[in-house]
């Protein structure tokens, strides 16, 4: 690569972002420089944005935000990886040890010693590249896009909220909220084959949006609970 700096949208104060300049990171054994497309704005981050914290994960400033991620592989730094360069990819934003009895029996998803993009003190992947795993990189089919493949790591939760809830055929169910993730297990929801969904937000383009997706009854909440409810 010809250029050596890459631009980084970083906080450096509460409900600031600024562009800041980088190095372009070089991908160590093992890993792949990415060149992000799309980063999706998870919950998480705007918690980091507005509050500086999240329970004890505090930001130190500057602070990169984002680990809803997809890209474009430019460089490969592993001759076992099937990657190559060019190739699009979705990124998986943790990385675990690998060596615990969770990453050993197929459950790293537990690992108590996680890397994850955009925990303090972990920076995320609001910049223009990013280097991580290449086994951690997947390769996006030619069918999805990359903002799709943006969105993969939001629909894991929602396939694994209905997974956890054995979703299947004839059962009824109940979304409470329609934002990213509520979306994403109507989707799951639907694809396992849940006709009658239920979804509830305060807001009516959302509950709209829901309803295009496959949502058979819609509920818009009330902003204040009334005090007799209970």
């Amino acid at each position: 690569m010809k250029n050596t700096k890459m631009k980084v949208a970083a906080m450096t104060a509460l409900n600031k972002i600024s562009m800041l300049e980088r190095n372009i990171p070089k991908p160590r054994q093992g890993e792949a420089l990415i060149k992000v497309d799309y980063v999706g704005i998870c919950g998480s981050d705007l918690h980091y944005f507005t509050s500086g914290r999240i329970g004890k994960d505090v930001v130190q400033y500057p602070f990169v935000l984002g680990h809803e991620v997809s890209g474009t592989v430019i460089e490969v730094n592993s001759e076992d990886s099937q990657l190559k360069k060019g190739d699009r990819v979705a990124i998986e934003p943790q990385i675990t040890c690998g060596v615990c009895e969770f990453c050993k029996s197929g459950h790293y998803n537990l690992c108590r010693d996680v890397i994850f993009f955009a925990t303090p003190p972990v920076d995320g992947v609001i910049q223009e590249y990013v280097t991580h795993p290449a086994d951690l990189c997947f390769k996006l089919p030619n069918e999805v896009s990359s903002l799709e493949g943006a969105l993969i790591e939001p629909l894991s939760v929602g396939l694994h909220a209905v997974l956890q809830g054995a979703g299947s055929v004839g059962q009824t169910a109940v979304v409470t909220g329609t934002g990213c993730i509520g979306l994403t297990s109507l989707l799951a929801l639907r694809a396992y084959g849940v006709q009658d969904v239920l979804v509830t937000d305060l807001f009516e383009r959302r509950l709209q949006k829901a309803r295009s997706l496959g949502a058979r009854e819609l509920l818009t909440a009330p902003q204040k609970m009334p005090s007799n409810l209970f």
